[in-house]
């Protein structure tokens, strides 16, 4: 972590708190859509397909919240990482994330290399 300044890593921190506070405000509006159900079809009568789309509605709500789950899992993981001086060392090969990629993406686990060879396994 020696490559982050003293004004990187605060800045840094703000900017994890920050997309935390939005992950969690994304979490809270879908929360009062999970215990309803009836997200309305508009009429009383309703066939097969209405309850293909109410299942669709529902499979999709529960793919972003799940979503959001793990951002703010990676988030809190990064906070801890900045708080015991493991921030911005890749987990995979050892060295250093670039200050850009942190600054980009301030949960990377990965420096940009390793994070591109995990993707390319991938696919």
């Amino acid at each position: 972590m020696n490559h982050l300044s003293t004004a990187d890593r605060i800045a840094l921190a703000k900017q994890l708190q920050a997309m935390k506070r939005e992950v969690l405000g994304e979490l809270r509006s879908r929360a009062p859509h999970v215990d309803s159900s009836a997200l309305s079809v508009g009429s009383d009568v309703h066939g097969h397909a209405d309850d293909a789309e109410l299942e669709r509605q529902q499979e999709l709500l529960y793919a972003e919240i799940e979503f959001d789950c793990r951002r703010l899992h990676d988030i809190e993981l990064a906070e801890r990482r900045l708080a015991d001086g493991r921030y911005g060392i890749c987990a995979d090969c050892g060295e250093e994330i670039t200050r850009s990629r942190l600054l980009a993406q301030p949960a990377a686990i990965r420096c940009a290399n390793c994070q591109a060879t995990l993707e390319s396994r991938r696919h």
